[in-house]
């Protein structure tokens, strides 16, 4: 038996590669991990959480068990996982860790052990219903979407024993038009709010919270920004270029949160004076702070200058009394010695302070001594007590610590990121600028930025005992949440016509299909461009140049770009079809690429042709669909809209209120030759609109979810 036990298991050489792979990812991340050492104070891979160093969200808990740690056989590869997002690719996707989460309970419930290197398709499957089991249907769908990922990784590495394919059965949630109405009516802006800041803004406010508050608005309202990415505004942030037709643009230099990185975003015109304002407002009481955070980057021995620091040398020792004199610490009611000790124990006791920092003032506390004290008496009287204490304090000491204490976490930096530097910080305010105690002495030791607390506070009046912008200024009840700008002007780009690509870049958005979570145009708006096709003149002579067979270039129907159009039975399609291939497969009645020209009559009789077709169609489809014949009742539906679109583009064009040469585009039915594919394999999510709901039982609107997808 003895010998038994001693036996050890055969292991695959497929199993010795991917465990060979797996510990040298975990090994990379070990050695690079490092660089967030502090003085005195290393990472230590081991811990459960690596905040205290500056990287958030990575603590390695269990799902649902936030104080207990991840299993020892997966915990080194789910801590290399977080470090190579955190660290390398600047991602702080809480889904991730989630998915990670869900993944070492499906080992633990399938296998009885969290080794990553024996996952299967099954585990992943496991994973995914446990995410579902856990959260809501929106986090499972991204809990899942980010199994794939990993799944992807770890076959690409080469860290899985037997390679598999697995793709995640989660759906994307279902936006009902009355799910979008609720979202819009929490999400976008009111009216009053709007206006109330921008009178606000208006007025010129003195203080420099009103000052942030409204110039950090503007700054929002002019491009679809989150309210995190203001702290990496540099005061240098303009750029003035030409655009695509010679006029000159605004553009704001941005580092996006979301993996997008750095770039420009251009400033409508509408916008970039009161832009340009709100960033000079901001820089005009923001330069001293920069001026002494490069200071202090450019001194870092030097304690912080002002009226009570003595004429020393660095290490020359201090009496308590120029100790207190240099912290800034009031000696009223207590004796020097009592508040600078005091001020040692917060440091030693802070979670926050470094090691170095932790060591200088256990040193100083350790020297302390309470027992060895000797009675001052001055003409009989006592008038204090002398310490016989085995300490030195030298400002050397003091400089290290006050910027222990009072300094950003990151400083030179505003964050982890190391993105941006607080001298060139656009939102660098000194300690105190925005205290409401006034009365309190402030300690000009410190930098602080654009707090989104401290916005949201002052948007929301959430603290009860903090007034909002609103209520100083007489507007009661009034209050936004700051992510409503980026909200509104996604719904003001939509209702605009702007593409969903343009769009996404100008929200900075990785995928496009992020685009309808902030889409809250209206039912009627949306009604309006199903029912109808709105005709615009662009140029006179472009009918000319469709009856003389003249090549048609974008240009000539209202684009910027100088390439040729293609022509159709129809009119002319502007689809470039160098980037992709037609994704309607030659459905153009129902394609928002597809442009009508007023006055051709020749392909007004083509469209008279098709609407007789479909005609003669639908009496057939009819007939097989009361016959219950397979696949009827779809071709049923399709061609009943292909009628009711080529009834209504016939109606415009022989409309003789509308001029000749006007162009007459449709609305896209968001049906393509990929979705019938999906379709067909049963792997099509459902679409998403931003439209809100009307009544129930409104026709229109049944009507109206028919044609897009959506409804029970």
């Amino acid at each position: 038996m003895n010998m038994m036990n001693n036996v050890l298991p055969f292991v695959p050489r497929s199993g010795l590669a991917a465990r060979a792979s797996l510990n040298e990812f975990v090994n990379w991340a070990k050695s690079q991990i490092h660089l967030y050492d502090k003085p005195s104070d290393p990472v230590q891979w081991g811990a459960i959480s690596w905040s205290r160093w500056g990287i958030n969200n990575t603590r390695c808990s269990k799902l649902g068990k936030r104080n207990e740690s991840l299993d020892s056989g997966m915990i080194d590869y789910v801590k290399a996982m977080l470090f190579e997002e955190r660290v390398v690719n600047l991602s702080e996707d809480n889904y991730r860790l989630n998915a990670l989460r869900c993944l070492e309970k499906a080992l633990l419930d399938i296998n009885k052990e969290a080794d990553i290197i024996s996952v299967t398709a099954a585990i992943f499957d496991r994973a995914t219903l446990i995410s579902q089991e856990y959260n809501s249907e929106s986090t499972a769908y991204s809990t899942s979407l980010q199994l794939k990922r990993i799944c992807d990784k770890l076959i690409e590495s080469g860290m899985v024993a037997k390679p598999f394919i697995w793709d995640p059965q989660v759906k994307e949630p279902k936006m009902t038009l009355r799910k979008s109405a609720e979202n819009a009516e929490k999400k976008l802006p009111s009216f009053e709010s709007i206006a109330a800041l921008g009178d606000i803004f208006s007025s010129n406010p003195e203080s420099s919270l009103d000052i942030m508050v409204t110039s950090a608005v503007a700054i929002l309202l002019s491009q679809p920004s989150r309210v995190g990415e203001l702290s990496y505004i540099k005061k240098d942030c303009f750029v003035t270029d030409r655009d695509e037709q010679g006029r000159s643009q605004l553009y704001m230099l941005w580092y996006s949160q979301k993996g997008f990185g750095a770039n420009r975003k251009i400033i409508p015109d509408s916008m970039a004076e009161i832009c340009k304002e709100a960033v000079g407002r901001i820089v005009d009481i923001t330069n001293e702070a920069r001026e002494y955070a490069r200071w202090l980057e450019e001194n870092p021995d030097d304690f912080p200058h002002h009226l009570g620091v003595p004429k020393k040398h660095l290490d020359a020792p201090l009496t308590m009394e120029e100790v207190c004199k240099c912290l800034m610490l009031s000696t009223k009611n207590h004796s020097p010695r009592n508040v600078f000790k005091v001020f040692i124990k917060k440091i030693c006791t802070s979670k926050a302070s470094s090691g170095l920092a932790r060591e200088v003032a256990e040193d100083i506390l350790s020297g302390f001594n309470e027992d060895d004290v000797s009675r001052v008496y001055i003409k009989g009287r006592l008038s204090g007590y002398e310490f016989n204490d085995a300490f030195e304090v030298t400002l050397r000491k003091l400089n290290l610590l006050v910027r222990e204490k009072y300094l950003p976490k990151h400083f030179p930096h505003t964050d982890s990121k190391k993105v941006v530097k607080w001298k060139d910080a656009l939102f660098c305010f000194r300690s105190g600028t925005f205290s409401v105690n006034k009365g309190k002495s402030e300690k000009p030791f410190g930098i602080t930025g654009m707090c989104k607390h401290r916005l949201s506070t002052q948007l929301t009046g959430t603290q009860k005992k903090t007034q909002s912008i609103f209520e100083r200024y007489g507007y009661s009840g009034v209050k936004v949440n700051t992510h409503a700008f980026r909200h509104l002007l996604n719904t003001v780009a939509q209702r605009g016509g702007l593409s969903q690509e343009l769009i996404a870049r100008w929200s900075w958005r990785l995928h496009e299909s992020q685009n309808w979570v902030y889409n809250h145009v209206s039912p009627e708006e949306m009604a309006d461009k199903l029912e109808v096709f709105l005709p615009q003149v662009v140029d006179s002579n472009i009918l000319a140049s469709i009856k003389t067979n003249v090549p048609v270039r974008m240009k000539d129907v209202g684009g910027f770009e100088n390439r040729i159009v293609h022509r159709t039975e129809f009119g002319v399609c502007v689809h470039d079809y160098a980037q992709e291939p037609c994704a309607k497969f030659n459905n153009c009645l129902t394609c928002g690429e597809h442009i009508c020209v007023k006055g051709d009559d020749v392909k007004l009789l083509n469209l008279k042709d098709e609407r007789g077709y479909l005609r003669r169609s639908l009496v057939s489809f009819k007939k097989e669909a009361r016959e219950e014949t397979y696949g009827a009742n779809t071709w049923l539906e399709t061609t009943i809209e292909k009628l009711e679109r080529c009834e209504q583009l016939i109606k415009v064009l022989e409309d003789p209120t509308i001029e000749d040469g006007a162009l007459v585009k449709g609305v896209d039915n968001s049906w393509t030759a990929g979705c019938n594919a999906l379709s067909i394999r049963g792997e099509l999510g459902e679409s998403k609109s931003g439209i809100l709901p009307k009544n129930k039982d409104d026709d229109r609107l049944a009507e109206l979810e028919r044609i897009l997808g959506l409804g029970d």
